[in-house]
């Protein structure tokens, strides 16, 4: 596989809400319109929803607290499109003068001589009535008292929520927020293609191999396969889930190195503490060497460098510098050699 292969096999860029906004071309949706909203909040929050789920015109009759309304652009959130291109009417019948399918929300049936739908009908009736090119516009009421009478008689059709009857009032923007994600799923509910991520290839058998190789091996040397005659059953459990993971060759990489890190981590301490331990123990014989030979009376002993069976001493003795090298053997010191004064 060639590096331009692998490039074009990368995830694409996660883009901005304002970039995915610019190269996103909404197909086409019915028109939410609040009628006599009290609070910028359900305003906003409506606006949120329906960016979320592909719609984008929003109206509004009368807001309460008047247009724009800075409440109902923080709660939006960055969903500034359907904010920004917000259009408002003084009436309904103003609102609903260029459309020519009018769905009327009610949270209770009423005595009205009209089909009445679920939103799941609601939608199918839209998405049919878009493709015929019907313009459709849905009728939400204010959060007090919902719609009025000639509202709803002007309407098509009335849509009712199955709500609970001891409860039947769903708040304003979460009626739209349920509408706008029965609209953006009326095909279905599996993710975008563009959203899902391809799986990566799976590492060739030799490094998946070598890692798990690895890993018996670091398990062996603690002794963890115990007791023996359980070893073979043990690594075949060990053995199946990973295989059926299926790891990538950067997760082999991966896995690869936490194995080196946990070993070498209490390894390193280890030898860290040993080391300090020798270089005491050195210490202390030198202070008593220094006791003992004449040619090393007033020796201050400044630095000592391990060396695996052996130890470099850098002594000051009268203002000059000079390396003793010991070795060790089973725990003892001696003298090996003297380096000059330097």
């Amino acid at each position: 596989m060639t590096i331009s292969d692998k490039q074009k096999r990368k995830p694409k860029p996660i883009l901005s809400a304002q970039e995915r906004v610019a190269v996103t071309t909404l197909a086409p949706a019915p028109t939410i319109c609040l009628v006599n909203p009290q609070m910028g909040e359900n305003i906003g929050a409506a606006a949120r929803a329906m960016a979320n789920f592909g719609l984008e015109e929003l109206r509004l009759v009368a807001p309460r607290d008047g247009w724009p309304n800075e409440k109902a652009i923080a709660v939006a959130s960055g969903a500034n499109w359907p904010i920004d291109k917000a259009q408002v009417f003084e009436t309904t019948q103003e609102a609903i003068s260029d459309k020519n399918l009018i769905f009327a929300t009610s949270g209770t049936p009423r005595q009205i001589d009209k089909p009445l739908i679920s939103p799941a009908q609601a939608i199918s009736i839209i998405d049919a009535a878009i493709s015929n090119g019907q313009k459709p516009i849905i009728l939400f009421g204010s959060e007090r008292v919902g719609l009025g009478q000639m509202d709803l008689i002007g309407a098509d059709f009335i849509v009712t929520y199955p709500t609970d009857f001891r409860f039947p009032s769903l708040n304003l923007a979460q009626s739209v927020a349920i509408f706008c994600y029965l609209w953006a799923t009326r095909s279905g509910d599996s993710l975008p293609d563009d959203w899902k991520i391809e799986n990566l290839e799976i590492a060739e058998r030799k490094y998946f191999d070598a890692m798990f190789n690895n890993l018996l091996a670091e398990l062996d040397e603690v002794g963890f396969f115990w007791p023996e005659d359980r070893r073979i059953n043990m690594v075949e459990t060990l053995l199946a889930p990973m295989v059926k993971a299926g790891f990538s060759n950067g997760q082999v990489t991966l896995f690869r190195g936490a194995i080196k890190a946990l070993v070498n981590g209490p390894r390193r301490r280890f030898l860290e503490a040993e080391n300090e331990r020798i270089i005491a123990e050195i210490r202390a014989w030198f202070e008593a060497q220094t006791e003992t030979q004449n040619d090393l009376a007033l020796a201050i002993l400044q630095e000592i460098i391990l060396d695996e069976q052996r130890a470099t001493l850098i002594v000051s003795q009268n203002d000059i510098q000079r390396a003793i090298i010991i070795s060790i053997e089973n725990g003892k010191f001696v003298f090996t050699n003297i380096i000059p004064p330097y």
